[in-house]
């Protein structure tokens, strides 16, 4: 290293991997912010407080993000599980009852544009995979009522992916302006229950693709200009519900999410 240090031209990017690689999404996508590309990463190793803190975070919510959407029933903690997940975070989804749930989000922020590249992706494992809504993605908020309102089409605009209660085959769902869609289904990647699994979505500025650990589940078969909600602005968002089986338990370990500018 010379003493001026190491300079670089262009962004860090993740590199593509192999002839058939994994995590496709990823490649040459920022790993830091830059001019380039905007980039969020959430560990969840801050605490959440059970009371909101004047000119802190609010109740019950990861420290940063806006709100929560909170059933009756359900909780949201800091993960204080003994082994590695303990020493790095992760929000813990809870009930003590069915078809109850949490969803939380960050400011809308992200803007899908035609050309442009978005991905996003969560670490999340889950007690009962098939019956448990385990589903992140971006959302306009349209309602807030209920944690389901983020992921489904209760959002006038919204890009969501994974589980719902029934299968354990993760689904996605995108609707641009209540353009009617429905949740499109795959057979290729299941999620199995307490087992960590990567979850990611991505769009390389004109097609959505979900992906199961690294491995491309589906391809978004809508059309893209009634069903993919570009130039909305939206919220990323996580959230959990349990289905006909009490008591699930979801653990987030992280969330993040690229776009380029």
């Amino acid at each position: 290293m010379s003493k001026n240090g190491v300079a670089f031209t262009e962004s860090i990017v993740h590199a593509y991997k192999g002839t058939h690689p994994r995590y496709v999404y990823r490649a040459k996508m920022g790993m830091i912010p830059s001019a380039e590309f905007d980039v969020f990463f959430d560990d969840f190793s801050l605490f959440v407080v059970s009371t909101a803190i004047t000119n802190g975070p609010p109740a019950n919510t990861p420290w940063g993000w806006t709100s929560a959407v909170i059933d009756t029933g359900a909780t949201l903690v800091l993960s204080t599980t003994a082994g590695s997940l303990g020493a790095t975070g992760g929000a813990l989804i809870a009930s003590d009852g069915t078809s109850e749930g949490v969803a939380t989000y960050l400011p809308k922020a992200i803007q899908l544009t035609a050309t442009k590249r978005f991905f996003m992706e969560v670490r999340v494992q889950t007690s009962v995979a098939a019956e448990t809504d385990v589903q992140f993605g971006l959302s306009d908020l349209t309602a807030t009522t209920n944690p389901e309102d983020l992921w489904t089409t209760a959002a006038a605009n919204v890009v969501a992916f994974g589980t719902l209660a029934g299968s354990a085959y993760p689904k996605m769902l995108a609707d641009k302006a209540n353009s009617g869609s429905a949740a499109q289904a795959q057979t290729a990647y299941a999620l199995s229950n307490t087992t960590w699994h990567i979850l990611g979505i991505g769009y390389d500025g004109v097609s959505l693709r979900g992906f199961v650990d690294g491995q491309q589940a589906l391809l978004w078969s809508g059309a893209a200009a009634t069903t993919i909600p570009t130039g909305v602005a939206l919220a990323p968002f996580i959230g959990a519900r349990t289905g006909a089986t009490a008591g699930n338990v979801t653990t987030f370990d992280y969330m993040r999410y690229v776009i380029e500018r």
